[in-house]
C-alpha cells in the first residue's frame, strides 16, 4: 500500500511539475509563491517548513529538477515539549545541492500519502542560480 502512495505522489508530482515548466513565463503567474531563493552553482541552500507529520500524518514531499538541483538532505527537528510528550510540532528541514545556474522552482506538497494523496498545502520556492 505505501508502494502505491508512493507511485501515485511520484505521478502526481511529475504532473504538477510538467504543468509548471510548461506554462509560459513564471510559474508565480498562475500560482502564489514564496519569496525566491537565490543561490550560486555548488552552493548548499536549506527550505525550513513547518511539520507536525507524528500527530497529523501530513507528510512534506518535494518535486525539482534533479538538471538544476540534489537533494542532499531531509529531517525531522521537534520543538521543545514536555518530556514523554508525543506528536510535539516541529519544523521539516530539506537541504538541496545547486548543480548549474539557471531558474527553476521547487514544489513543496504536504499530503497524506494513504488518503489518496490529498495535498493539505502546496509551496512554490522560485530558484535563480548564478
Amino acid at each position: 500500500m505505501k508502494r502505491l502512495a508512493s507511485i501515485i505522489l511520484a505521478v502526481v508530482a511529475a504532473v504538477l511539475l510538467a504543468m509548471a515548466t510548461a506554462s509560459a513565463g513564471s510559474i508565480c503567474e498562475n500560482a502564489p509563491c514564496e519569496d525566491a531563493i537565490n543561490v550560486r552553482a555548488e552552493e548548499n541552500f536549506t527550505i525550513e517548513l513547518q511539520s507536525n507529520a507524528g500527530s497529523t500524518g501530513f507528510e512534506w514531499w518535494t518535486q525539482f529538477e534533479p538538471e538544476y538541483l540534489s537533494l542532499m538532505d531531509a529531517f525531522e527537528q521537534s520543538d521543545k515539549g514536555k518530556p514523554g510528550m508525543v506528536g510535539v510540532p516541529g519544523k521539516k528541514h530539506f537541504v538541496f545541492s545547486a548543480k548549474k545556474a539557471g531558474s527553476t522552482q521547487i514544489i513543496m506538497l504536504s499530503l497524506q500519502p494513504w488518503e489518496n494523496s490529498t495535498v493539505g498545502t502546496k509551496k512554490i520556492f522560485p530558484l535563480n542560480i548564478s
